[in-house]
């Protein structure tokens, strides 16, 4: 099924949402035109679509009188749709410019239990090749579904042998893999079976599912919750969000209590083989929960966020070493501007996402309110009016960038209880001095003295939109900065200046032949962080005695300055060096110990600003010198081992054996 074919479920749009005026209004032509908003997930669709009452496959007793008012078309067309949800297709019009349902648009009955926040995860469906409803349909529809097995337990060896269990019709399969597909009886019995990670087609368009051990609950009961209609498409359900979770944690708990059974079995055969058949059983018989990672929300920590970024990567079947969710936390929290580096593809924007959900940023908002905002970077840029805008002097407005930055931080100052995340994806590929320049100096100052200037005082009160956009925002604590790099041949390198007042994190690759494994986390409700609760995990000053920290700084400071007057470790790094040690989780989450954290401060802050040519970075990097940087590590064992600044520092030597300079 191509991304044409595929089917969406969404709402009639709200007259407030996005940019336009109205929901349904009468187009030039004198046709009812209305918008539909998406409640598909993930939200990979466009948000809103454009139709037309020739956009339904079946008529739906909408008639629309011409010669009636405006209103009163409108009117009957709101009527009759106010208790129904779209299921549509849709394509570019021809001009590329606009987004259009397409002529396969159906209207299906809201559940009882519909809420207007729910978003829908689309589920393929799967039933025995007797039912004799599916097999209509596939004649109605002339789609043929290929399903070759008698029976759910036919069904479960077919996943187990890793055979096509047929096409669907509708469901696009490169979306995501869902943990579970839903299984239909001949009675209308629905059963949810996982667990699923991961799904491609065969060549005939056939589905076959890579599964962990099968468990299989009975989920009738939340048929008031999901959206089904098996003569429309018998092939996809779309179910809530929450519902998904809840489904999740009943699949966790039943598996959970297959393996104990089985443990108890093998004990009284004395070594018996383990057996894999399914567990069926209701969520009201289950209570062994002892393999299902359950996250604690009733205390705001550290550990409840770094918990919750490692659940939303699992739920995405994304892995990421744990210390870098503690090192990003951490930075974050510290940092005015974090940026991370790593190979394309290591999951540095996904990595962001993940850090704005565990913050309860909802990313899957409409425009006007996510609280997370992404930058593409162009190369074109090159001064702060790329990024922010200008004065029309002409007409007299302030011409915003479009791209929406100026907007979002005057959200962000009039809502200074609530957290806000940019991002600058692709960050150098443009010369940040150049387009980001009066933020370097804004970011050093305190909340209460950041104030970034848009246009001069002058012309305050004189420009049409001068009370849209104020002459100055206040860029308070509440936004917080980050970066994603690639270095290549197409890129920028950082300058002392931007490196001085950032922490630069390469994020580790975890071995994908040994480890990425899948956890077992019970479902996590959505924790939404105020201000007010993130500042107060937030260290400004410690008791620690940090004097054989400064020491070492000290130390590594003298020999670099001693090279070149440029090299050195100034006071600014020291004290944000400070503040990151002691914001550190005291729990040591992750494994995550103070000698890592001086590890990767010394490589984050101090040894990205190392760069140059042999002559004057040769001998301190030179193992085999008598004044050299190692001979300081090795100093300091009591801190650290020193283990990522000493790679670096291999690195950094056999780019001047190569080319007699490093970068």
């Amino acid at each position: 099924m191509d991304m044409q074919g595929r089917q969406y479920i969404g709402v009639l749009a709200n007259e407030d949402e996005g940019d336009y005026r109205n929901n349904v209004f009468i187009n030039k032509g004198s046709y009812i035109q209305f918008r539909v908003k998406s409640l598909l997930l993930p939200q990979e669709s466009p948000e809103f679509v454009a139709g037309f009452l020739n956009s339904f496959e079946d008529d739906y007793e909408i008639h629309d009188d011409e010669y009636s008012s405006f209103e009163e078309r409108i009117s009957n067309f709101k009527e009759k749709v106010s208790d129904k949800l779209f299921i549509y297709c849709y394509k570019i019009n021809e001009g590329g410019h606009a987004n259009m349902l397409s002529r396969k648009t159906n209207l299906v009955q809201k559940p009882s239990k519909f809420a207007s926040n729910m978003g829908f995860y689309a589920m393929p469906v799967f039933c025995a090749n007797n039912n004799e409803s599916v097999h209509e349909w596939e004649k109605e529809r002339n789609w043929w579904l290929y399903r070759e097995y008698v029976d759910r337990e036919e069904f479960f060896d077919f996943l187990r042998n890793k055979k096509s269990v047929g096409s669907t019709y509708g469901y696009y399969n490169d979306a995501y893999t869902p943990s579970f597909v839903v299984w239909m009886e001949a009675d209308g019995e629905m059963y949810a079976i996982g667990h699923m990670l991961d799904n491609r087609q065969n060549t005939q368009g056939g589905m076959i599912f890579e599964c962990d051990q099968i468990a299989c609950v009975n989920i009738s009961q939340f048929n008031e919750y999901w959206v089904y209609q098996m003569s429309l498409n018998p092939t996809v359900m779309y179910i809530p969000e929450n519902i998904y979770a809840a489904i999740e944690d009943m699949l966790l708990k039943a598996s959970s209590a297959e393996k104990t059974e089985n443990k108890k079995k093998d004990l009284e055969e004395d070594g018996g083989a383990e057996t894999k058949e399914p567990i069926n059983t209701d969520v009201g018989t289950l209570t062994d929960t002892e393999e299902i990672i359950e996250i604690d929300v009733s205390e705001k920590t550290d550990e409840l966020i770094i918990l919750s970024m490692d659940y939303h990567s699992q739920k995405r079947n994304l892995f990421y070493n744990m210390k870098d969710f503690v090192n990003i936390h951490t930075a974050v929290k510290c940092n005015s501007l974090v940026i991370l580096s790593g190979l394309s593809g290591t999951g540095k924007s996904a990595i962001v996402d993940i850090y704005a959900r565990a913050l309860g940023i909802n990313t899957n908002a409409s425009p006007d309110e996510s609280r997370l905002l992404f930058i593409p970077v162009r190369p074109s840029w090159n001064d702060d009016s790329d990024l922010l805008g200008y004065v029309d002097l002409v007409h007299m407005v302030y011409r915003a960038s479009d791209s929406g930055f100026v907007d979002f931080l005057v959200r962000a100052q009039n809502e200074e209880n609530t957290l806000f995340i940019v991002c600058f994806d692709e960050m150098n590929l443009a010369r940040v001095e150049h387009y980001f320049s009066q933020f370097l100096a804004l970011l050093e100052r305190p909340a209460s003295q950041r104030e970034l200037q848009l246009y001069d005082k002058q012309y305050r009160g004189r420009l049409y939109n001068s009370s849209e956009y104020p002459y100055r925002i206040k860029i308070g604590d509440n936004v917080k900065f980050i970066g994603t790099v690639n270095i290549d041949e197409s890129t920028y390198h950082f300058s002392d200046k931007v490196l001085d007042r950032s922490n630069v994190i390469q994020l580790d690759i975890l071995n994908y032949a040994d480890n990425w494994k899948k956890k077992k986390y019970g479902s996590l409700v959505n924790v939404n962080w105020s201000m007010d609760e993130y500042n107060s995990i937030i260290k400004n000053s410690s008791d620690e005695d940090m004097k054989r920290v400064h020491q070492l700084l000290w130390d590594i400071h003298t020999l670099l300055h001693n090279v070149n007057l440029k090299y050195g470790v100034g006071p600014r790094v020291v004290k944000n060096i400070d503040l990151y040690l002691w914001n550190l989780p005291k729990t040591g989450i992750g494994d995550f110990s103070f000698a890592n954290g001086i590890d990767l401060q010394i490589a984050q802050r101090v040894l990205t600003k190392v760069r140059g040519p042999e002559n004057q970075l040769g001998e301190i990097l030179d193992p085999n010198n008598d004044n050299n940087i190692y001979q300081i590590f090795d100093a300091y064992q009591d801190l650290s081992n020193f283990d990522l600044c000493r790679e670096i520092i291999v690195q950094k030597q056999r780019e001047l054996e190569s080319y007699g300079y490093c970068i």
